[in-house]
């Protein structure tokens, strides 16, 4: 009877510390206040507590541990662990959640369409389908952006003639020479000018003038690329007209013609492409041709500007005017600009 009593005894401590063992002991959390996260994934660990929102844009976002005040995620998926446990609304913009079993959410979850996020343009950008429209769409963004820059290249041909003059012959005579200064310009821009502004911002005497270096860098920019491209489209007008035996005299008519020839299989593939689906193929192919054309001549248009110091200078001769003959009155210049 002893015996027994003490088994009895025995297996009461066991099953007891065997109970205990099996209890979990409480999360000690990590409190973090508002997480932001751009063009990344996020991980909220098991022993986190995000007291404000998350926010994630350009990203996905895994939660194993706790979110007090709702979850945003632009550009990615959601994914609720069996740990977690969200309070507040969840919002996804262009994403999906999955919700293991087990996880806890107290709220309400919006979806808004924006776009395919699964497959994405340089690993961030969404693809977007906007079916049958997107064709015209694309048109209509072309001929906005081709009649954009038309009026730029007419005031620029008002307000700095002999600029455009002077970028256009340094462009012709040395064509490797511009392009290889234009590429790296361009390359080279933001790069420089970010480290000039972090340069200014270090020192509490330049802060004032990173807000004036930023917008007359970019308006300097944008100045340098039209005449540039103003330039090379008149230069190329004028090698048209004197091929054809045309003497119009006339920069405007010059820019006209080499502005068409530049633009033109860009606009012709986009028209193309708002027919058959037989046709894409050809647009497809016009328009790499076309925008190809089309950096050639940003480039090299921006390189002859450089060397010029904005076609303020000469870099090649300009054209010698022919004296008059017994004949009859010397020929035009060979520029309709000079």
């Amino acid at each position: 009877m002893r015996n027994a009593l003490l088994t009895v005894v025995l297996a009461g401590f066991l099953s007891q510390g065997a109970v205990a063992a099996q209890v979990t002991e409480p999360t000690t959390y990590r409190l973090t206040g508002t997480r932001v996260a751009l063009a990344q994934d996020v991980h909220i660990e098991r022993d986190e507590e995000v007291t404000d929102v998350a926010v994630v844009v350009g990203g996905s976002l895994v939660v194993d541990g706790r979110v007090r005040d709702g979850i945003v995620v632009v550009g990615g998926n959601l994914r609720l662990t069996a740990t977690s446990d969200v309070r507040g609304d969840i919002v996804l913009v262009g994403g999906q959640l999955q919700r293991d079993e087990g996880a806890r959410h107290a709220g309400s979850v919006n979806y808004i369409s924006f776009g395919d996020w699964s497959r994405r343009t340089f690993g961030f950008f969404p693809t977007f389908d906007f079916g049958d429209y997107g064709r015209w769409l694309s048109l209509a963004g072309t001929f906005a952006r081709v009649s954009l820059l038309a009026v730029l290249m007419m005031v620029v041909l008002v307000i700095a003639r002999p600029a455009v003059a002077r970028s256009g012959r340094a462009a012709v005579a040395e064509p490797v020479r511009a392009g290889l200064v234009g590429l790296a310009a361009e390359i080279f821009f933001v790069p420089f000018l970010v480290a000039a502004s972090i340069g200014l911002a270090i020192t509490i005497v330049g802060i004032p003038f990173v807000a004036l270096l930023v917008p007359v860098a970019l308006v300097t920019a944008v100045f340098a690329l039209v005449l540039g491209f103003t330039s090379l489209a008149c230069r190329l007008g004028e090698w048209v007209e004197d091929r054809l035996g045309w003497q119009p005299g006339n920069a405007f008519i010059a820019t006209t013609i080499g502005f068409v020839l530049i633009m033109g299989p860009t606009i012709a593939a986009r028209l193309i492409g708002v027919g058959s689906e037989a046709l894409h193929p050809v647009a497809f192919a016009l328009l790499v041709m076309g925008l190809s054309v089309e950096f050639a001549a940003w480039t090299i248009g921006l390189g002859g500007t450089i060397l010029t110091g904005l076609g303020r200078w000469h870099t090649v001769p300009p054209p010698i005017a022919t004296p008059p003959t017994a004949d009859g009155p010397a020929p035009p210049a060979p520029s309709a600009v000079y």
